[in-house]
């Protein structure tokens, strides 16, 4: 694997220059991780929840929707304190809230409780995501900041292949409580990789970051740039499609297909396992092609899966195989729009990395989570629905996308 050599070594603390490209991946593609194991590792054991809280299994699915919530609601705080006080406070701070979420969880006595645990896993998951992608942007900037973002992404993939499996291990050889115990370890792991192993990548702090009237300008500042503006948009209805295949999967794999939980995690990391396939392919891509080229190519098999699963469907010849496959296209268009719809999007704003991440994660989630979630009620009992929902957010996600293509025109430009 050859990694691209950070943007300017020089500008950056001495502790980042000293960790090798290799470490930081993994403690950058660990963090990644953090949201996709606190949905994924649960998946298997939706039928067992619905059963104990004597619920139906859409009810049950509030255990991922709501965590969702917790989830995008810090997004532009986080950004804002990591700007303002560094990466590694605010990730130590997230982390510790995460392992409380997961104690109350754990020892939650009512389907309330554990809501009410998982809003509170949500808040401190945010951190991961939001910061691994604002310590690649402190020392990585276009292309290599999208090989990076690749290379990190292999990492971030190996979690809906192992948490699927590990949730239904640990189901069969304890109970669906246990998954939490498995998140509990998760926290502990990711502080120690922060404390011991993450230097500080933020050289120089934006004292006002955290003031309302900071944060409001950075926010406007990054949509009026159409290269972030609409990179927010394509990449909000993205997601909005991996959280509707998320939250129905469960539903579609075990009761339309009648798998049990083992075949279930099997399937479903077989269909994850697109993405260590395309994460390498992009960051060779990279080398010849900018990122905004690679997810325009890419883009349009978002749409294609939708019609491909649509036309299955109304054929009535829509089989296990032949929806794994769909779902394979449809993820092999979504690893190579998100990483480099990432890079479109932080490129422009290395001063304000923090805000710009938390602004994407807050709009993916709260946008993509409520279209996500809308799509999944339907479709839990009609694939078709699934396909429906590719095929809008597809239509949707191209000429935002191409919007985002348009360069920033100043209004002083247009004046002169």
């Amino acid at each position: 694997m050859n990694l691209p050599p950070r943007t300017s070594p020089n500008d950056h603390p001495a502790s980042a220059r000293k960790l090798s490209p290799l470490t930081l991946l993994a403690v950058v593609g660990s963090l990644m991780t953090m949201s996709a194991l606190a949905t994924d590792v649960m998946l298997p054991a939706f039928p067992a929840m619905a059963a104990h809280f004597s619920v139906d299994e859409a009810t049950i699915q509030l255990v991922v929707s709501v965590f969702m919530v917790g989830y995008a609601l810090p997004q532009l705080l986080i950004g804002s304190l990591a700007d303002r006080f560094g990466r590694r406070k605010v990730l130590v701070g997230g982390l510790a809230v995460y392992f409380a979420g997961s104690v109350i969880c754990l020892l939650a006595p009512s389907l309330t409780m554990l809501l009410v645990g998982r809003v509170v896993q949500g808040l401190g998951c945010a951190t991961g995501p939001i910061l691994s992608r604002a310590v690649l942007r402190d020392l990585y900037s276009g292309a290599q900041l999208a090989r990076m973002m690749s290379y990190a992404m292999i990492v971030f993939s190996a979690a809906p292949l192992l948490a699927p499996s590990i949730g239904a291990l640990m189901i069969r050889l304890w109970s669906w409580e246990s998954t939490f115990v498995f998140l509990l370890l998760v926290a502990v792991a990711l502080t120690l990789l922060v404390l011991f192993v993450l230097p500080e990548t933020l050289e120089t702090p934006d004292l006002n970051a955290f003031k309302p009237r900071s944060v409001w300008r950075n926010i406007k500042t990054i949509l009026s740039d159409p290269r972030s503006g609409w990179s927010v948009a394509f990449l909000t209805f993205v997601y909005g499609g991996l959280m509707a295949y998320l939250l129905a999967s469960p539903s579609i794999y075990i009761s339309h297909f009648g798998l049990g939980p083992e075949g279930f995690a099997v399937v479903f990391a077989l269909v994850a396992t697109t993405s260590l396939l395309t994460q390498p392919l992009n960051a060779r891509l990279l080398r010849r092609y900018d990122p905004q080229q690679i997810a325009g190519v890419a883009l349009p098999g978002y749409l294609f899966a939708g019609l491909l699963l649509l036309v299955l469907s109304l054929g009535g010849v829509l089989t296990l195989p032949l929806f794994v496959l769909s779902m394979i296209t449809f993820f092999a268009s979504f690893s190579f729009v998100m990483g480099n719809g990432t890079t479109m999007l932080l490129d422009p704003h290395q001063a304000r990395a923090g805000v710009a991440s938390g602004l994407m994660g807050f709009l993916q989630l709260a946008i993509g989570t409520a279209l996500g979630t809308l799509i999944a009620r339907y479709a839990t009992a009609d694939p078709k629905a699934l396909a429906i929902g590719f095929i809008v957010l597809g239509l949707l996600s191209y000429p935002a996308f191409r919007l985002a293509l348009r360069p920033r025109v100043n209004v002083a430009e247009r004046l002169t």
